[in-house]
Parts: structure tokens; sequence; C-alpha cells
């Protein structure tokens, strides 16, 4: 696409879509590395044909990670900086201006100078895109750090993410979509009325990276808890003062340290007693927990109610460190013994009301 110019004229550039980053993920997510590339070689439009200089480079741009690392279960942020590796490879002569012929003489100085910019990535976009979706949700996927000039490196760019609490540690694959435009040729005619004010004509094309980088998900801490059993299994609607005992077990590779266990019940269940400390729970160790808990008589019968266990502890590297796991509890219908002092007040009310009724109707 070509736009002629006059002096300070500003530049048309070009925008590639969404759409477009998209299509080069499907292509190139088998990359082991990046670097850009130009694609084809267009022939040049009548502007470019005998300019004076023919200059070849493209930008290059490289991802720096600040963290490598995150935990499971950890909403964080990935922050990103592109550096822009792009630079001048050769530079050839297509045509000498005249010796005498001054407009001619200040166009090449003018393009010699404009053909630096063919290294400036110009509005940059960077869509991230993980390979496993079901390990780690971007919750916000692109970023526009603008223009990026040889040797330069762009702002921090800050990418939140959620790693999923089941995800299992180890090393995940990322791609940053980059996609950006660039000056591929300028082109400057001499005007002998003016040859302080020559026609510029710029050529603008668009590239593509695919940068591929991988993070590393830890456990945050050795240790680990299962949920073993929970007894009684099951509670009566209305229910009060109801000890219940749950079996923990650590099933990872470090000790806990001053343990304590909260629950937090989904709404219909009320905690009389919020906690249960245990000095420490060994790798393989089990520990039964006990706990008072009320059921509301509005709880619905035959479900299975939810019980957030939350997990506060120390290991052999870390203190203050958290984790939660889940137990359900089965909700019963109340008994029919809970619902006589109701049925007889029922009926004393009835009783009352049709011995009233009687004595009115007789009067």
């Amino acid at each position: 696409m070509i736009k002629k110019f006059q002096d300070r004229g500003q530049k048309n550039k070009l925008y590639a879509s969404l759409r477009c980053l998209l299509t080069i993920a499907l292509l190139w997510t088998s990359l082991e590395t990046s670097s850009a590339s130009e694609t084809g070689a267009p022939i040049p439009p009548e502007e470019f044909a005998d300019d004076y200089y023919k200059v070849y480079g493209t930008p290059n741009l490289t991802l720096s990670l600040e963290r490598s690392f995150v935990y499971q279960g950890e909403t964080t942020s990935l922050f990103l900086t592109l550096t822009n590796r792009g630079r001048i490879t050769a530079f050839e002569v297509n045509e000498e201006p005249g010796a005498n012929r001054r407009e001619e003489i200040l166009a090449a100085q003018r393009e010699q100078e404009l053909e630096k910019q063919r290294t400036i990535a110009q509005d940059v976009s960077v869509m991230l895109v993980a390979a496993n979706e079901s390990a780690i949700d971007i919750k916000r996927a692109v970023a526009f750090p603008g223009n990026i000039r040889e040797g330069q490196t762009s702002a921090r760019l800050d990418f939140p993410i959620e790693v999923y609490k089941n995800t299992p540690p180890g090393i995940y694959q990322l791609y940053a979509l980059v996609n950006y435009s660039y000056q591929r040729d300028v082109a400057v005619s001499g005007d002998e009325d003016h040859p302080e004010s020559p026609d510029v004509f710029y050529w603008y094309d668009s590239l593509q990276q695919t940068i591929p980088f991988t993070i590393k998900v830890e456990r945050k801490s050795g240790a680990e808890f299962e949920v073993q059993k929970i007894s009684p299994s099951s509670l009566q609607a209305g229910s009060k003062d109801n000890v219940v005992k749950i079996s923990v077990k650590n099933v990872g590779y470090d000790a806990a340290r001053d343990l304590v266990v909260r629950l937090r019940p989904e709404s219909g269940l009320y905690v009389s007693v919020d906690e249960s400390p245990i000095p420490t729970l060994a790798p393989g160790n089990e520990s039964e927990l006990y706990y008072k808990l009320d059921v509301s008589k509005d709880a619905v019968p035959g479900k299975k109610y939810q019980i957030k266990m939350l997990f506060e502890f120390s290991d052999s590297r870390r203190d203050d460190l958290m984790d939660t796991e889940y137990a359900y509890i089965f909700i019963e219908p109340q008994s029919s013994g809970d619902l006589w002092p109701a049925a007889l007040l029922a009926a004393a009310i009835a009783c009352g009301l049709i011995v009233f009724l009687k004595k009115r109707s007789k009067s």
C-alpha cells in the first residue's frame, strides 16, 4: 500500500487484525525458535523501481520473562518485555544522484536517512496463548507496547493469569504471538523547483513472529492434604450440636507444622467450633479433626452440601502457608419425631377453631 507525503506528512501504517494472529498461531505452534523474516518479494510499486538505495533487514523481537515459575492455585501475572534485535543487514546503491543536480543530491541524502527506520517495529501487538488452556487461564491475553526501535526494550507487559489448583506440577508451553508493521522501503523524488522539499513515498508491510517460551508450575509447599473420610456422612435438617469427624492425610513429601484447619461450609450449615489445631502432620500420616455443626431447618433434604476446609500451616521451607480442600455432607429430611410438636400444635389450633365456629353458629 503506497501513499505520497510532502516532507512532514504523516505515515500510512498497516494494522494487522487478531484474526491474523490466530492464523499464525495455528500454523506456527510447532516452532521451537522465532525470528522475523520477510514473506516473499513482491514486485516494487512504480515509485520504488528506481529509488536511490536498496536496504535489507527487518525488526526482530525477542522475549524476556520476569518470572519463569508459578504456583498451583495461584492468581498472578506474567510480566514480559520485548527487545528489538533487528538490524540492517545490507545496503545497496540503486542509482547515483546527478553530480550537478542539487535536488537529486538532497533527495538521496534524505532517502538514506529515512532508510534507517526500516528496523523499527511499529504498532506492535502481543497475544499470549497457552498450549494447555485447561492448566492455565490467561485473564487478559493481548497487550500493545507501541513502537520498538532497534536495540530498544518495551515497557513491561502485564498478563494476568490463573493457575488452576489441580494443575499438575511441571513445565508448560506458552506462545507470544507478535504482530507489527515496518517500513519495507522508502523512495524520495527530488523537486527541481523546491529542492529542500522532495516528495517522499513510504511502503509498509507487516510481519508476524511466534515466540515460544515455558513456565514451571510448582507446589507452594511439600505438604499436601487429602480428605479421607467424613463421619457421619449425613445429617438431618434442623439438627443441632452434631459432632462431625473429618480424617485428613498428608499425601505430600514434607511435614506440616502448626496446622490449623478451619471450616467454611455452604449456607445452611453452621460451625460451632471453627478450628482444630494439629502440632505436626508428617508425610503419610492421618489425623482426625472434630467439629460441631448445626443444620438449618431450611436445609434442602437430599442435597450434598460443600464444606470448604482452609489449611493454615508451616513446612520445612516456609511459614504462613495456606491450602484448601473440600468435604461434602448429605442432608436428610427431618425425622418424624421432630415433626410431632408442630403437628400437635396444628391439631390444637384446628380443634379450637372448630369449637369457636360451632359456638358462633348457635348464637
